[in-house]
């Protein structure tokens, strides 16, 4: 008996890519509703597939797909609406694992990172669990028809969303929930703090290798929100018996 197997090439490369990024633009401008900025160039490789409908604090996605077989994950940001911005300005922190009961039939149970001090801003979270509701079935079809490779891309609200949903799905991947041979590639775009530092830290290496990125421009205060402030009692427990021990000697 011989067993022949082979390795799948991704088209989705590590490390940024200006064309590339350009492209998701493109995507991501088609979310909205009005008549399209003319001086934004329409998508040249994807075309979309779906649009689904407006869910959890005002949130909707995009599924685009190209001819080479790739598609696209794109999360719309912040609207005029009341209940866009309530979902900004939720920023209460929670563990980055665990569960939210949301309506009387929907638990979202998440799993966004290993250490009990990682933590995600609530509610980005909240779009996170009713989007990721609707794009599972889809990343089941994308890759019953073969499309494996993936690219995640928001901006601004959508940024910080993509940020959640990247990790949400990695961890599923990690746990044999998604197919282990689909390739993630995020672009998020002037994206807000979706976490704290060990958040942080989880995510760039569970990215490593230039399957993230985020890309701000230094004027633009949505990035540096929501607040955050370091204090001595964010360090490790054993960083402060350290420096407790040198303190008393």
């Amino acid at each position: 008996t011989f067993c022949i197997t082979t390795a799948r090439a991704s088209k989705l490369k590590p490390g940024f890519e200006k064309a590339e990024y350009l492209e998701m633009l493109s995507v991501f401008s088609r979310q909205r509703d009005t008549l399209i900025d003319e001086r934004i160039p329409a998508p040249e490789r994807f075309q979309r597939v779906y649009r689904s409908k407006v869910m959890g604090l005002e949130n909707r996605w995009e599924l685009w797909v190209s001819k080479d077989s790739t598609a696209t994950i794109s999360i719309r940001g912040t609207t005029a609406s009341k209940e866009s911005w309530l979902e900004n300005f939720y920023s209460a922190m929670v563990p980055a694992k665990g569960e939210l009961k949301l309506t009387n039939d929907f638990t979202f149970q998440y799993d966004l990172a290993d250490d009990p001090k990682a933590a995600v801003h609530t509610g980005w979270l909240i779009g996170t669990a009713f989007l990721s509701r609707d794009i599972l079935p889809k990343l089941d079809s994308l890759s019953e028809a073969g499309i494996k490779d993936i690219y995640i891309m928001g901006h601004s609200q959508g940024g910080a969303i993509a940020y959640l949903m990247t990790s949400y799905l990695e961890r599923l991947k990690k746990a044999g929930k998604v197919n282990s041979e689909i390739q993630f590639k995020t672009y998020c775009s002037a994206a807000p703090k979706p976490g704290n530092l060990y958040y942080a830290y989880e995510f760039e290496a569970m990215t490593y290798g230039g399957w993230a990125f985020n890309v701000v421009n230094s004027a633009d205060w949505v990035p540096e929100v929501p607040f955050t402030v370091q204090t001595v009692n964010d360090f490790d427990e054993k960083v402060i018996k350290r420096y407790s021990i040198c303190h008393h000697f």
